[in-house]
């Protein structure tokens, strides 16, 4: 069983808790805003509302906005505790959107005023947001250092919503990092200080993280008593997100007992509350599981339709997802302009008042210049404008070529482009996503550039309930979209090997996938026929024994180790049909320490043409690079070898699919 994420049941509580909150009159706001009768902090406070409780949980890109406005006003007035305030409503609008690098700037920002003036509990609030911001990159260590330093303050000023909240964070880091005795300990505190202050939401989160853990140690028992107790909670507070959450979890560990009758019992319930407030969080995973359980109650028909559903659900949420996309492009441009223009009239009502000071200082000047200097200050506000006006009007025009250039493309060329992509949709939703990744390998990259819109190469994590870690890259025959068929045809007998009938020897996984593709292809060995097939190297982490299991199908596993590397090479055949004599496939073990990279990928990087020359890359530079970086951090490897592959390709075509995975032992 896969391990939840608990970083996203934060944010989804922390959502929920703002969406419960009465509804912002924004128009009263907006009148205080616009007041310039009222005192200062009551603008402030308005301007505030409306970027936090009006648009922040909403529409990050607008409360962005509209804090900055809350900024400029309160820089204008020197007021450190304003701009601390909307500093930090900035920093929140982009790690909703999943910018964290600025939204840990905008915090650090926010902190450093907040040290200044001494506000104890404001230094809580943005230790905590750090905190979150380390814990969401996977550094386990900053996160727990940022969260530790929000509870002593919450503490030393006696906070105890505060330190329930600091100890929740706390356990979340900790579960993360897989420390789960620590994280059941802070939870525990986290639970015990709800239960003091009678916060009934924080008490059913509470409950459902520590159901999580002991579902994850295997202790089902414990965990579906805390599961059932978040469940009573949810029920009584009207919370149905939360109800299907918390029976989709108890479904989880009914199947993972085997005991299908109550999984399929609880994960209908789920299913149904989902579909009945008409939203689709959570939907897929959920239609995923009980197309698994009516399987294994011989039940395929329904087994069908749920697994239709889960292919609906993912491809609805891609459609979102991709929509999304697009509308935050079109927010940034609009805001772009908008803070343009509103830039332009702020400089005019700076110059008008620095006109008027001059006026009353200088009163022996004359009356002609002063009205030819307002003359003047009036052109280029309308000239500033006048370009505004322009750009506008451009982009539109822009906007209008383009979209007529769409409309006369080729019907034909459209139809098969738009099944390419949704082929892609459909690949990229059976590849595991990169929120897992993460979650299972925090100190990990992959880079995956295909050839064409799907490829041929694929990568794949799971981590099993005993805690062990699955990964692996494969290069399948060919690209295109005859790659793509048969990379799907690798995850999902990954899946059905690995999950499903839960085999742990990595070179009897790759010898039943073997079989089975040779029997899927009816490859028969006969002359001119295609021997479809894939390369790939699996391996398989297990941080109990700090060892590594490794099987190639001729691709290897390049080990690094105090700046040593250490090549293991896969068996010379693939899984697939070939000319040679098909053995079994053999494993391999070593011993893996903290700070060791491993390094596996497909042959589309050693073999790209490129450089001054255009000679290929080769496996020899290649292994010679990876030496090279694998002291750097993770995130700095992922941003080097993909200069390295851009820098050498330069003008050159692209040859094959590239896919290239790093994973540091923590």
């Amino acid at each position: 069983m896969s391990k939840p994420h608990f970083s996203y049941l934060y944010i989804f509580l922390l959502l929920l808790s703002f969406s419960s909150k009465a509804q912002v009159n924004l128009d009263s706001l907006w009148g205080v805003w616009n007041d310039k009768t009222q005192p200062d902090t009551n603008r402030l406070e308005a301007m505030k509302s409306i970027a936090y409780d009006g648009y922040l949980f909403s529409q990050p890109d607008s409360a962005f906005y509209f804090a900055q406005k809350g900024y400029d006003f309160a820089e204008a007035l020197d007021n450190k505790k304003w701009i601390a305030a909307a500093l930090n409503t900035q920093g929140i609008s982009f790690a909703i959107r999943g910018n964290y690098e600025k939204a840990l700037e905008y915090y650090s920002k926010s902190l450093a005023i907040k040290k200044e003036l001494g506000d104890k509990k404001g230094m809580g609030n943005s230790y905590g947001n750090i905190g979150n911001i380390y814990k969401d990159h996977g550094n386990y260590e900053k996160a727990l250092e940022y969260a530790s330093k929000a509870l002593a303050i919450y503490e030393e000023i006696e906070d105890k919503k505060g330190v329930g909240n600091a100890n929740n964070n706390i356990g979340i880091a900790y579960s993360d990092q897989g420390n789960y005795e620590k994280a059941l300990e802070y939870h525990s505190k986290s639970l015990a200080i709800k239960k003091e202050l009678g916060d009934k939401k924080g008490m059913g989160s509470s409950y459902n993280n520590i159901g999580l853990i002991y579902s994850i140690q295997e202790n089902y028992e414990k965990a579906l008593d805390y599961y059932s107790k978040s469940v009573s909670i949810k029920k009584e507070l009207g919370d149905k997100k939360g109800m299907a959450a918390s029976y989709n979890n108890i479904g989880v560990v009914y199947k993972e007992q085997s005991n299908y009758e109550k999984a399929l019992d609880y994960l209908l319930k789920s299913k149904n509350i989902n579909q009945g407030i008409n939203t689709i969080e959570g939907l897929d995973a959920t239609s995923r599981l009980l197309s698994e359980v009516y399987k294994k109650l011989g039940k395929y028909k329904q087994a069908l339709e749920m697994h239709e559903l889960y292919m609906e659900t993912k491809d609805s949420i891609a459609k979102m997802d991709a929509e999304e996309e697009l509308y935050k492009f079109e927010v940034d441009k609009e805001y772009q302009l908008k803070k343009q223009a509103d830039s332009i009239l702020h400089a005019d009502e700076i110059i008008i008042q620095q006109a008027e000071n001059l006026a009353k200082e200088e009163q022996l000047k004359s009356e002609k210049q002063r009205r030819t200097g307002l003359l003047v200050i009036v052109g280029l506000v309308l000239v500033s404008l006048g370009f505004v006006f322009v750009q506008l009007r451009k982009t539109k025009a822009q906007k209008v070529v383009i979209e007529g250039q769409h409309e006369k493309l080729n019907e034909s060329h459209r139809e098969i482009t738009d099944s390419i992509n949704y082929a892609k949709r459909i690949q990229d939703a059976l590849m595991t996503s990169a929120v897992y990744i993460k979650d299972v390998l925090p100190e990990s990259f992959i880079l995956f550039n295909p050839k064409d819109v799907v490829s041929g190469d694929f990568y794949w994590v799971y981590r099993s309930p005993k805690g062990q870690i699955y990964f692996t890259v494969a290069d399948c025959t060919g690209h295109g979209v005859p790659g793509a068929f048969m990379s799907m045809i690798g995850t999902s007998l990954l899946n059905e090997f690995i999950i499903e009938n839960k085999i742990e020897d990595t070179a009897e996984v790759l010898t039943k996938m073997r079989e089975q593709i040779i029997k899927s292809l009816d490859q028969k060995g006969l002359q001119g026929e295609n021997k479809d097939g894939m390369d790939m190297a699996l391996c398989k982490y297990d941080p109990k024994k700090g060892t590594v299991q490794y099987s190639g199908a001729y691709n290897p596993l390049i080990h690094i180790s105090k700046n040593q590397i250490n090549q293991l090479k896969g068996d010379s055949q693939p899984v697939g049909l070939h000319t040679g004599k098909k053995l079994p496939f053999t494993n391999k073990e070593i011993q893996v320490a903290k700070g060791d990279m491993l390094y596996i990928y497909s042959d589309g990087f050693p073999d790209q043409f490129g450089g001054e020359k255009g000679k290929k890359y080769l496996s020899g530079k290649f292994k010679k690079f990876l030496l090279s970086i694998s002291d750097k951090p993770i995130d700095e490897q992922d941003r080097l070898i993909k200069a390295e592959f851009t820098k050498w390709i330069g003008d050159h075509e692209q040859i094959d699919d590239v896919c290239v995975m790093g994973v540091r032992i923590t």
